[in-house]
């Protein structure tokens, strides 16, 4: 009799586990399909890049849990307010609040440097802080170097003892780059759905400040052209402008009108890739537009820099960055991307511009635009970009269905006039031509319970790069 009832709880129990990985197969059945999809059609290019030269920021990142740190700090929820800098705690909660509410990443420079020093201290006394490779620059070299680790990869930007230590040993970084001390960027990160006061996080994200002398005035801004000249890359990746908006106007136009000389001096033959990072003087972002956007061959951004750049420049849905919550509309994205390339894109009426290639990330999906003169392998290089998201936000070393889930709207428009559409998970990689510029747009399976969002942006930037293939500058 004991054996019987003990045969039938085995049964039961089988029969059970085999109902409940039918379901789970079931409930992720959609995510499968666009893994075995981004599996068989994304591809490298025929001729990949080789050697790359990347700054110019890096630093070291402490993360830690954002809400947790403001308790330490012995801060109460209150008001949220975009504050375009940081001076005080108050200035530092209500500027939290506000991107915390809109579920947006955003960066803002602190100030006064005793209080910043004083609030990394109470951060490395939480329960667990972390360090990390920090600077879009040295983000974007150690995921190619990760990745493809049989490219050269050279790194100038300030690198201290610990980001020494950190970086992988296969980036050169050179002595001019050295630094006594670490540039420290603080990481407030939060989770979906968590609570601060009055307001619940929409999506998982972060909030970064820093009080950075190096990259902040951009010290190493001329040794980094410089460098070009020996080195002779085959690929230019260049960041940390965003770090030059916490400087005096004059400074910061100085700064942009030597890089934009320099610029002019790199040969035609070598692309140069610009990723951007968030910034609020609306000044500052227009002179950036339109002095550098035009001189680089490549331009990496999120919605919130895409938004804010279309509405400094007065380009299509220029409220748009004021309203966004949560999933951008991919009409409105589509239609501001086609705007950069036709406005600072290399065209007949512009022959001396070099931009051929916008690549745009957010949470759900990407989307790469390029003049297809310059650029090959677009949709590889924008499944790539996407497929990289879920797999680092997930710390896992492939797609895993379990852990990712599809966000993407039922219903959408590639562009403005569009008609409406839907998804195909069995081609989840979406390719269109308007006006002479081709378009790829790939969805992303977002990571249900990410633990790291730093550094996602630079990675999808980086990953999309190494797989596309630059075919010839337009202007040579």
């Amino acid at each position: 009799m004991i054996v019987k009832s003990l045969f039938v709880l085995i049964i039961s129990l089988v029969i059970g586990y085999v109902l409940y990985k039918k379901q789970l197969i079931n409930d992720n059945e959609i995510e499968q399909e666009i893994i075995a999809s981004w599996s068989e059609s994304i591809v490298l290019p025929k001729k990949q890049f080789r050697k790359l030269l990347v700054g110019i920021n890096s630093n070291v990142d402490l993360i830690v849990p954002g809400v947790e740190l403001l308790i330490k700090l012995n801060i109460t929820p209150g008001n949220d307010f975009n504050h375009d800098q940081l001076y005080t705690l108050d200035h530092l909660q209500e500027t939290f609040s506000h991107f915390f509410r809109k579920g947006s990443a955003a960066e803002r420079a602190f100030m006064d440097d005793k209080l910043f020093r004083k609030i990394v201290s109470e951060a490395e006394k939480l329960s667990n802080p972390k360090f990390y490779i920090g600077g879009n620059a040295a983000l974007i070299g150690n995921k190619i170097a990760q990745v493809f680790p049989k490219v050269e990869l050279h790194l100038v930007g300030p690198v201290g003892p610990k980001l020494q230590e950190l970086l992988p040993s296969s980036i050169t970084v050179p002595k001019i780059s050295h630094i006594e001390k670490d540039e420290v960027h603080l990481i407030m990160e939060y989770q979906v759905e968590e609570v601060w006061g009055p307001h619940r996080a929409p999506v998982a994200t972060r909030f970064i400040t820093s009080y950075d002398e190096s990259n902040s005035k951009a010290t190493l801004i001329e040794a980094f052209f410089q460098y070009i000249q020996n080195y002779h890359p085959d690929l230019i990746i260049l960041s940390g402008l965003h770090l030059l908006e916490g400087q005096p106007s004059e400074f910061f136009s100085q700064k942009l009108s030597l890089i934009q000389a320099e610029l002019a001096k790199v040969p035609n033959d070598i692309p140069v890739h610009l990723e951007l990072a968030s910034m609020v003087n609306k000044k500052f972002v227009k002179e950036i537009a339109d002095n550098i956007v035009s001189k680089v061959s490549s331009l990496g951004l999120n919605e919130q820099e895409l938004t804010f750049l279309s509405h400094a420049a007065k380009g299509p849905h220029s409220e748009y960055f004021d309203t966004i919550q949560g999933q951008p509309e991919i009409h409105k994205i589509s239609d501001i991307i086609l705007w950069v390339l036709r406005t600072y894109g290399h065209s007949k009426e512009n022959p001396s511009y070099k931009l051929t290639r916008v690549h745009f990330h957010c949470l759900t999906y990407h989307i790469i635009g390029i003049h297809p003169s310059a650029w090959s392998n677009n949709p590889s290089a924008v499944g790539a970009g996407t497929r990289v998201a879920g797999i680092q936000a997930c710390d896992v070393e492939s797609p895993d269905p379990d852990l990712v889930t599809l966000k993407f709207p039922e219903k959408f428009k590639l562009f403005s006039g569009d008609k409406e559409r839907s998804l195909n998970e069995s081609k989840p990689i979406i390719t269109w031509k308007k006006e002479g510029f081709h378009f790829a747009l790939s969805p992303v399976l977002v990571c249900k319970q990410p633990l790291k969002t730093v550094g996602l942006g630079d990675s999808i930037s980086a990953t999309g790069l190494m797989f596309s293939e630059f075919v010839s500058n337009v202007n040579s």
